[in-house]
């Protein structure tokens, strides 16, 4: 008979466990044996799974010494001599038979967090799929002089009945080969199920390749030494790959980093950043593996804030992140922490991992942590409450450079599809309302409103979207600068609850990770900003159907106030005419709505969607969405792109400051009455265009850009905010 659930029990399996084909002498052994039950309380070490005081660990020139010693006082009575025992945690692995399991051990060790994990694989012939995953969060451990047992209850990414997993495991000496792990299943009434004996493959979790690449001018981070500076935890050297060998992951250095060959004065956008991903990622395949590619960068348009970025678009998920050295190039200790700090951050995002501030976005949600000293936390934003003294000082001065439980439980034991690189999107998004973060807040009295708006209000299907986010001040106090609310900062998330009945947590693609630039605003204050919310790195394109959206939004604020929004809704159209239909197939696209994203882009990756602009462009240019294919193009054509060719070398397109010009000088005089695209992206074009003059030497028409916009503004009554980041 075929099986087509791994843990039910294959035909031969169903004789007692002890006398099963496959079960080991040990297992046998075990059955004659007394078994002592374990406090749960008590540490998991290894040493401490047994009754008796656990003997100190000690290497093999300290065991032979010993030995030596006592053979050498014959008038000595003989003592025992215990030799050190291997841990059972890692990782092992059944044959590759109908069904192959990875399994993880985690119940002595570094951190032990008691649990056990696995992945199931499907062999067909030469192929192997992957099948499910399985968790038993909570284990009880027995233990005699020469067995381990573990057993406890799965939760299973499938339907099944078999969900107790018992695994025992031989104890042996430091000096023997490390013994295979037996798993066998059954259900809660004991009816016996599916059998694997497991290989031991490593003391890591898992394994993850890791390509490194370097920007020409940069000195690519190696270690820190954690005593250099107060903080917490022992002192040690700590590479990144040391730092996620303590969380129990292998990270191997492929060896295959380039040298990119820019120029000194070399800027990067997020558009050439995604092609560099893309193209330069020599182990990049449209497939989920256990591969990340980090680039060491020196600066980015955004400024000296940004310290990196983490990639998320579809078909791409989480397998490319950025730092950047601006700020922090000096090898000073205080800059080789933060160097370590910022490479271990961006890389536990593309493990899945969110901001500790953040964890309410997740799925399940789980509440923030901004208390957590851990590399997912922002040091600026460490609040551990009850009084006590928060902050960058603070963080740093108790930071012992690792994880939090919690975290390390994802690392370690989460379901592949929401660990491995290229696979789920980071996050997905739960309940709009209580589950996620969204309620209104029974008691508030932070002093700050959040208000949303759409933009346009009636839009036809295909139309990008647009949100309008006001953050209005009551009372005098510290919030981020305007252009950190826009939600790639994650400072602000924004849901969407859709007409098919789904919620999505806004995603975006290209997630930036930046200090907070922290304002004192005054009581009135307001500080707007505008962004584009019609692609999404979990969904792709999130209003492609005609209908109602439902849309809110959530604040953390610098004190950890969530502020949340009012509920706002916009009504797509369905398409009325054969144009609106054209525009609506060009651009609701997973690459024209990434282009849009990117406001344009050079890359031959995205050549489909920047051609669909282009149509839009010319052969609709009075449809609604053309001002927005205008802007990404004129956005585009005036900021230089950066291709990294396949031998590190790179081929630079100079600004096109004229086409630049007479696209966006088309939306904003299409924009400057009550029509067109909203008041904050008419100023934000101009300014573009403004700072491109200015790169170019033309100081005067920078100028008169900028006074452009500025007396646009102060005509339609704009916060002083606005005025401020004009000039």
């Amino acid at each position: 008979m075929t099986v087509m659930e791994p843990n039910a029990a294959y035909a031969g399996q169903e004789l007692p466990y002890d006398l099963q084909v496959g079960a080991d002498e040990a297992v046998r052994e075990h059955h004659q044996s007394p078994v002592v039950t374990a406090d749960p309380s008590a540490p998991s070490s290894a040493a401490g799974l047994d009754e008796r005081p656990p003997e100190p660990h000690l290497t093999a020139d300290e065991v032979l010494q010993r030995i030596e010693s006592r053979t050498l006082e014959p008038e000595a009575a003989p003592t025992p001599i215990v030799l050190p025992t291997r841990a059972a945690s890692g990782r092992y692995r059944s044959p590759a038979l109908g069904f192959q399991l990875e399994m993880r051990v985690d119940i002595d060790g570094r951190r032990p967090l008691r649990k056990l994990s696995g992945d199931y694989y499907s062999v067909s012939g030469a192929t192997t799929t992957y099948f499910g995953s399985w968790t038993v969060d909570a284990v009880t451990i027995t233990s005699t002089p020469t067995l381990v047992t573990v057993v406890g209850t799965a939760r299973t990414t499938w339907t099944t009945t078999y969900t107790v997993a018992r695994v025992t495991i031989p104890r042996v000496t430091i000096f023997q080969p490390a013994p295979a792990a037996t798993i066998r299943w059954s259900t809660p009434t004991g009816t016996a199920g599916a059998t694997y004996v497991c290989a031991w493959e490593s003391g890591a979790f898992r394994t993850v390749e890791l390509e490194q690449d370097c920007e020409a001018g940069v000195t690519a981070f190696t270690s820190y030494n954690t005593g250099s500076l107060p903080s917490g935890g022992p002192a040690r050297t700590l590479s990144v790959a040391g730092a996620y060998a303590e969380a129990g992951v292998q990270m191997v250095d492929t060896g295959a980093t380039n040298a990119i060959a820019t120029s000194s004065s070399h800027i990067w956008t997020n558009a050439s950043l995604h092609n560099a991903m893309v193209t330069h990622f020599s182990r990049y395949q449209e497939q989920s593996q256990f591969k990340v590619w980090l680039l060491h960068a020196m600066r980015h348009e955004l400024g000296v804030g940004l310290r990196g970025i983490m990639f998320d678009q579809q078909g791409l998920q989480r397998q490319g992140c950025a730092s950047f050295y601006q700020a922090i190039s000096a090898g000073t200790a205080a800059n080789l922490r933060e160097q370590l700090y910022v490479h271990t951050h961006e890389l536990g995002h593309c493990f899945n991992l969110f901001h500790s501030f953040h964890k309410t976005f997740m799925t399940p949600p789980l509440p923030n942590r901004p208390g957590s000293l851990s590399w997912m936390n922002y040091p600026q934003n460490y609040a551990p409450g009850g009084g006590a003294p928060g902050g960058s000082a603070a963080f740093w001065g108790a930071f012992p450079f690792q994880f939090d439980d919690l975290e390390l439980a994802h690392v370690r034991h989460g379901f592949r599809n929401n660990v491995i690189m290229g696979g789920n999107p980071f996050g997905t998004g739960a309940a709009l309302e209580v589950d996620n973060g969204f309620a209104d807040p029974v008691v508030d009295t932070s002093g700050l409103e959040l208000r949303i708006a759409v933009t346009p209000d009636r839009p036809v299907l295909g139309t990008p979207v647009v949100l309008e986010i006001k953050l209005v001040v009551e009372r005098r106090q510290l919030v981020h600068e305007r252009q950190q609310l826009h939600p790639k900062y994650r400072f602000v998330q924004v849901a969407i609850s859709r007409p098919r009945g789904d919620v999505v947590v806004h995603q975006p693609p290209v997630s930036h990770c930046a200090l907070p630039d922290l304002v004192v605003a005054a009581h009135g204050e307001v500080q707007p900003i505008s962004a584009y919310i019609g692609y999404d790195a979990a969904v792709g394109q999130v209003f492609e159907d005609p209908g109602t959206y439902r849309i809110r939004a959530s604040y953390v604020a610098p004190d950890g106030s969530l502020i949340v929004s009012n509920a706002t809704s916009v009504r797509i159209a369905a398409p009325r005419t054969e144009q609106s239909e054209q525009v609506a197939d060009l651009l609701l696209t997973d690459q024209a709505g990434m282009v849009m994203t990117l406001l344009g882009s050079d890359s031959p990756h995205l050549e489909e969607g920047r051609r669909a602009l282009e149509v839009v462009s010319s052969d609709h240019p009075d449809h609604p969405a053309a001002l927005y294919t205008k802007l990404a193009m004129g956005i585009n054509a005036s900021r230089p792109y950066t291709e990294v060719l396949d031998n590190g070398e790179v081929r630079v397109r100079d600004r096109d400051v004229a086409r630049g010009e007479n696209l966006l000088r088309q939306v904003v005089d299409a924009s400057r009455g009550d029509e067109g695209v909203d008041d904050l992206t008419v100023y934000q074009a101009l300014a573009y265009l403004s700072d491109a003059y200015l790169a170019e030497g033309d100081d005067g028409r920078a100028r008169a850009l900028r006074d452009d916009a500025r007396q646009l503004a102060e005509s339609k009554n704009e916060p002083a905010s606005v005025l401020r980041s004009l000039g």
